[in-house]
């Protein structure tokens, strides 16, 4: 009678084994793609819809008693903003813009035209300053209190910020036709002779943006800029000790793309600064800085170069991201007033 071999366990054991290395691969392949997805989901409605918005409500006369031109808005509702106990943390809610200045999407923007403090008059130099996301103008006043005694300037909120009328921000993409609005409301009303631009952040981003395209932008000066909006989700994400920056940061993009139709990166500086010519360009930023990628400053730098800018960098040693001019101070000023002051001579 035949005689049958015992069954081989190891066999049976290998084959469980691989089941349940299959099952854990897909497990975490599942975990990652959910958390990628949520990452998106999440970062892209703070990034279209600031959650944390600031509440300054400060005015150039309540800040520096600065008299101003209030831009598309009522200013004699400003008057309420004057009895406040804290304008920074404001309970009030500001006036919102008209109808007056829109942009071409039908976005009514909000601004103020501060004459400079030694009155050379509408025609004089004239700088627009651009604030960063979830930030707005009164939170420029500082750095306008820089440039005030020499330099006529307009301040004003992006869409979606301060008094501007309610739309998605896309992080620099259709905020850079809001500076335009803006640019092209000053040259009707005012008429002066050059115009430069200081923004931070986001501000940047639209600003090199539009004055790669703008001649009329004579000189910029870029805070605190990213190199491209993927490294600076991702650099957030890393200082929060999320995993898998990489990738989420591409999903965020993606999410803004679903929930605005918009590509915003296709604002990305580094893009944008290789099309800006000869012209002057200051690039300032802090060594402290962990809200943009740990080489965007230097990839700036080079790419404005290759562009052929007239490119000067300063850096902040002890800043953090937008803190350039709380760290540095009497440098800063030196910095930015010297900058001007040649580039917009000639």
């Amino acid at each position: 009678m035949p005689y049958e071999l015992p069954a081989d366990g190891r066999a049976d054991r290998r084959g469980a084994v691989l089941r349940w290395l299959t099952f854990a691969i897909l497990a975490v392949l599942v975990a990652a793609l959910t958390y990628v997805a949520y990452a998106g989901f999440v970062g892209s409605a703070q990034a279209v819809d600031p959650p944390n918005r600031s509440r300054d409500c400060r005015t150039p006369r309540i800040a520096f008693g600065w008299e101003y031109e209030a831009i598309n808005y009522d200013q004699s509702a400003d008057a309420r903003l004057e009895d406040l106990e804290d304008p920074t943390q404001c309970e009030v809610e500001p006036e919102r813009a008209g109808d007056e200045v829109v942009t071409p999407d039908g976005v009514g923007l909000a601004g103020w035209y501060i004459p400079a403090g030694n009155g050379p008059g509408p025609a004089a130099p004239t700088i627009v300053l651009a604030h960063g996301h979830a930030t707005n103008k009164s939170e420029m006043l500082s750095r306008a209190e820089v440039l005030h005694r020499t330099y006529n300037l307009l301040l004003f909120d992006f869409r979606g910020h301060g008094q501007s009328q309610d739309a998605p921000s896309t992080v620099g993409l259709r905020e850079q036709e809001d500076l335009r609005t803006m640019i092209d409301w000053l040259e009707t009303t005012k008429q002066p002779r050059t115009i430069g631009v200081l923004g931070v952040s986001m501000g940047s981003a639209a600003a090199i943006n539009e004055a790669a395209g703008d001649q009329r932008v004579r000189a910029l000066v870029m805070d605190s800029t990213h190199a491209t909006l993927a490294s600076a989700i991702q650099a957030r994400l890393d200082r929060a000790g999320f995993p898998l920056s990489m990738p989420a940061a591409w999903a965020v993009l993606f999410g803004g793309l679903i929930r605005t139709g918009e590509d915003m990166s296709a604002a990305d500086p580094i893009q944008a600064v290789e099309r800006y010519g000869g012209r002057p360009l200051l690039i300032v930023a802090g060594r402290a800085d962990d809200a943009i990628g740990p080489t965007d400053t230097d990839d700036l730098v080079a790419a404005a170069r290759e562009g052929g800018a007239r490119v000067e960098l300063q850096v902040c040693e002890s800043a953090g991201h937008g803190g350039t001019l709380g760290g540095c101070g009497d440098e800063y000023r030196d910095w930015v007033l010297g900058f001007f002051a040649d580039a917009l001579a000639r």
